[in-house]
């Protein structure tokens, strides 16, 4: 299996005006780090789930080189969220867990959402998951979690698919920042969909992204995406 790895990483947000950061801006960054450091350090642990946000469905793909899960959410609260944690269970045939992804020092995306537009759906891949058996079921439970009051503008541009004979598909392009604020660790996930069911996905991290600029990117599927429709999406991580 291809493990794509991504450092742990912050970077510290800016006043658009005057390039500089308030106090409270300052004490409010300090307490996200040391939350996502926490996280890292103990493993996630959902010990409440979030009233705002409703799990529409859970898939698997599992193939020779790698399994992925699929999570789909919605955020049925009039606000916008971020960094919901959120823990994930793989379960085989007859109900023995095989993977969940509370495990400490995993990197921040891989247990938490970054954000949740108010009334939409989000979708988030996990790539990573190692099971020794055959998956046959998975689940997600969301937490809860903090309100955001702005969310940075993220887009997706020359997005395409690429695919060789004998090698993995990939999906390739660039994320441009069209906000005053650098993104860290920004993760980019793609889904791949074939007559309305999920069958490929994806994601990469992109370890910063300065304001105004453009970053490529390069997605390898888990599944094959080839005849789908794919989707691809960057939501913001720092705010």
């Amino acid at each position: 299996m291809r493990l794509r790895p991504a450092g742990l990483g912050a970077l510290a947000i800016s006043l658009a005006l005057c390039g500089c950061q308030s106090t409270q801006e300052r004490s409010a960054e300090l307490q996200r780090d040391a939350k996502h450091t926490l996280l890292a350090s103990q493993g996630v642990s959902v010990t409440k789930e979030s009233p705002n946000v409703r799990v529409v469905h859970s898939t698997i793909i599992h193939t020779s080189t790698g399994t992925a899960v699929v999570v789909q959410m919605r955020n049925v609260s009039a606000k916008t969220l971020q960094d919901a944690p959120i823990e994930l269970t793989v379960k085989d045939a007859k109900g023995g867990v095989l993977y969940q992804n509370n495990a400490p020092g995993l990197e921040p995306s891989l247990t938490k959402v970054a954000v949740l537009e108010p009334g939409a759906e989000t979708i988030w891949v996990d790539d990573q998951v190692q099971v020794a058996g055959t998956p046959a079921s998975t689940s997600g439970l969301v937490g809860e979690a903090t309100t955001a009051s702005q969310v940075p503008r993220m887009e997706v541009l020359n997005a395409h698919l690429s695919s060789e004979p004998g090698a993995e598909a990939t999906e390739s392009g660039n994320v441009a920042n069209r906000s005053a604020t650098p993104q860290a660790n920004l993760v980019v996930y793609a889904l791949a969909r074939r007559a309305g069911r999920i069958v490929a996905a994806g994601r990469a991290v992109l370890p910063e992204i300065e304001a105004g600029t453009s970053v490529p990117f390069q997605i390898y599927f888990v599944g094959n995406p080839q005849g789908a429709h794919v989707e691809v999406s960057a939501p913001a991580t720092t705010f």
